[in-house]
């Protein structure tokens, strides 16, 4: 029987009627949750648990019995939806992104970014360079967008440039995007580096190399579509990483780390019911919980909690979080007890997001120049009631 709470409209319902009304897995509820497609809120009778929207149920019920336009199907497809661009670069399937054919958590056991950056961009080594660095800002998202605009005032176009011109600029673009994150010059490998400013000893530098390799890439993810339609205009590289840099610092892409810290730390001291309250509008996804791409889990947060001891505080704290939603981690989530175990500055997560995932953008940007495709879907027209 389903169980229907009286409520104001729009009505809510518990988690297993609106499986039952779907006929779906709790995972791809918590996924349409994270997508946006249905609301949720805590239960005003135990803040343990969420209600949904039986509207938003209901609704989405609607579309999965009806059959789909074309033009129904390509919105969809822009909303954590089916391919829309063709790429070589990478592509997530069993589970897991795969890297030109490499699973990124055998790439995060070994290898290096600027080794995962010579992977995505199809070869050429990869050196990281110092740089004249001259910005400053409050946040490293401030400092790294600063960083590129002014590289961008005076670099040359990307429209008419070889692969192999644009990929000497590799190097120089993620030292500059590491450097302008980390506040200063520094030389050598980019997790070193890090290490180096952040005073880490061996294993906390060796879990910032996994995450740079975990980060690098991730398919066609917001910050690198925006990349892609950006170098398919022929800008330049520097222009094209800022669209990803301005895209990335969103709070529902690499901004949620704000967020998910705020839910750890809370966790930890033992009040995250108290956090699920002041928060009941949030879906789990915008604090590292859930995601749509992965409903057995993100891999990625699985292998940087493996990094952590299992007894340690903020280990813990995010298997209690996952047990409390019945919702996996994600890699915001893994991020964020990175953080808190080895004791990393703040603004660490969003600093280690950036400049992995530049690695990833380059390859596109690159990639996406070469293709001579022009980026530009098309709008429906909907009247103001």
């Amino acid at each position: 029987m389903i169980n229907i709470i009286n409520m104001k409209e729009p009505d809510w319902i518990d988690a297993k009627s609106a499986c039952v009304i779907l006929g779906i897995k709790p995972q791809t509820l918590y996924a349409y949750v994270s997508r946006r497609q249905i609301r949720a809120r805590a239960d005003p009778n135990d803040a343990r648990l969420s209600l949904y929207s039986r509207r938003d149920v209901d609704t989405l019920l609607r579309q999965k019995r009806r059959p789909r336009a074309r033009a129904d199907v390509a919105e969809a497809a822009i909303r954590w939806g089916d391919p829309v661009l063709p790429t070589s670069i990478s592509e997530i399937r069993d589970g897991t992104i795969w890297v030109r054919g490499h699973a990124i958590e055998d790439c995060a056991e070994t290898l290096a970014l600027e080794e995962v950056a010579e992977l995505l961009c199809g070869g050429g080594r990869v050196t990281s360079v110092l740089t004249k660095l001259s910005v400053e800002g409050s946040t490293p998202f401030a400092r790294a967008m600063k960083a590129l605009a002014q590289q961008a005032e005076a670099a040359t176009p990307m429209q008419g440039r070889s692969a192999g011109q644009m990929a000497r600029e590799v190097g120089n673009m993620i030292s500059l995007i590491a450097d302008a994150c980390l506040g200063r010059s520094e030389t050598g490998h980019i997790h070193t580096r890090i290490g180096s400013v952040w005073g880490l000893d061996g294993t906390g530098t060796d879990a910032a190399r996994r995450a740079l390799v975990l980060l690098s890439d991730h398919e066609l993810n917001p910050s690198t579509f925006a990349v892609r339609v950006c170098a398919a205009t022929g800008a330049s590289l520097p222009a094209s990483l800022l669209a990803g840099m301005a895209t990335l610092s969103g709070p529902l892409h690499g901004g949620v780390a704000g967020l998910t810290n705020k839910a750890l730390g809370a966790a930890i001291k033992g009040r995250f019911d108290t956090f699920l309250n002041g928060h009941a509008e949030s879906a789990p996804y915008a604090f590292g919980f859930g995601h749509p791409l992965y409903p057995e889990g993100d891999p990625r947060a699985r292998h940087l909690l493996e990094q952590i001891p299992r007894r340690s505080a903020a280990r813990m704290a995010v298997g209690q979080i996952s047990d409390r939603l019945a919702i996996a981690p994600n890699i915001d989530a893994a991020l964020a007890a990175l953080e808190v175990h080895f004791a990393y500055p703040p603004h660490a997560a969003t600093s280690l997001f950036a400049i992995g995932r530049a690695a990833g953008w380059i390859a596109h940007a690159i990639e996406q120049v070469q293709s001579g495709q022009m980026i530009r879907p098309r709008a429906r027209y909907l009247a103001e009631p």
